[in-house]
């Protein structure tokens, strides 16, 4: 199976029911928290770092929790007595899953996130995913996307509506306007991962029409949406800031591929639109 990016019916019927508080505390939360499905497992994000790879074996009825040591404070860890490790791995019960996800502990996660793994890139790929949620046009489906066919992850997938239920996928690949990527490397990464869909169309097709169907049972995506995944598949670079940089970045991408296309989005203060 070259990609896999949702869960078997049975863990997901569990999942469905052990983890609707930490839905609820997702929606509320206006997505700041952030849920991927992976392949029979998730991850919960905060700020593009993962708090959690959350997976379940139907052998012992338990749930494994994987979280950074980073992330997490000797008071979880006396309580929980995970099995140490540059991971933590928590092997608990349905029961425990709401004390361990608490808002307390989730506020103290976010906090060590904030304090030792600050990277810009991840920042505001988790602002462009916050800011576009509920949308029919324009859908983020995914982030950190990995395959069986290649090693490099494309930073967004994104479904773009086309005509009805129509969507077709769209790669974002998200760049600060000072990474040296937009040298030209970034062109050669969006052709591969462009050319990656469309070598394994069907594929994706079923990964992704299935991962929005769970996503919508768990509550993250409209429910009234269909959608039907067909062929075509569009690339784009979004750039944010240092624009100074990033204009001659812009103007260098453009020469050596016109077609490329690209967003730039840029933090001016115009005070004639301030409330």
């Amino acid at each position: 199976m070259v990609i896999k990016r949702y869960i078997s019916d049975e863990v997901f019927n569990r999942m469905k029911t052990d983890f609707r508080f930490l839905i609820d505390r997702i929606l509320q939360s206006g997505f700041e928290y952030d849920l991927q499905i992976r392949d029979n497992y998730f991850n919960l994000y905060y700020k593009g770092n993962s708090l959690g790879k959350i997976s379940f074996s139907s052998k012992t009825c338990l749930y494994n929790v994987r979280i950074h040591h980073k992330f997490i404070d000797q008071k979880i860890k006396e309580r929980f007595k995970p099995q140490e490790g540059t991971y933590l791995t928590f092997i608990i019960p349905k029961e425990q899953l709401h004390p361990l996800f608490s808002q307390a502990n989730l506020k103290s996660m976010s906090q060590k996130v904030k304090a030792v793994h600050f990277q810009e890139e991840l920042i505001f790929e988790q602002m462009i995913m916050t800011d576009n949620v509920d949308r029919k046009d324009f859908i983020i489906i995914d982030r950190q996307i990995l395959d069986k066919t290649a090693k490099t992850k494309m930073d967004l997938l994104a479904l773009v509506k086309q005509s009805d239920n129509n969507y077709q996928f769209c790669i974002i690949e998200v760049k600060l306007g000072n990474n040296p990527e937009l040298k030209g490397d970034v062109i050669t990464q969006l052709k591969g991962y462009i050319h990656r869909i469309e070598q394994n169309f069907e594929a994706y097709k079923k990964c992704y029409e299935i991962n929005f169907r769970q996503k919508q049972e768990l509550g993250l995506l409209d429910r009234d949406l269909n959608v039907n995944i067909i062929p075509g598949v569009e690339g784009i670079v979004v750039i944010l800031g240092y624009s100074g940089l990033a204009h001659k970045s812009i103007a260098l991408l453009k020469e050596k591929d016109h077609a490329i296309k690209i967003l730039h989005l840029k933090n001016l203060i115009d005070l004639s639109k301030a409330k």
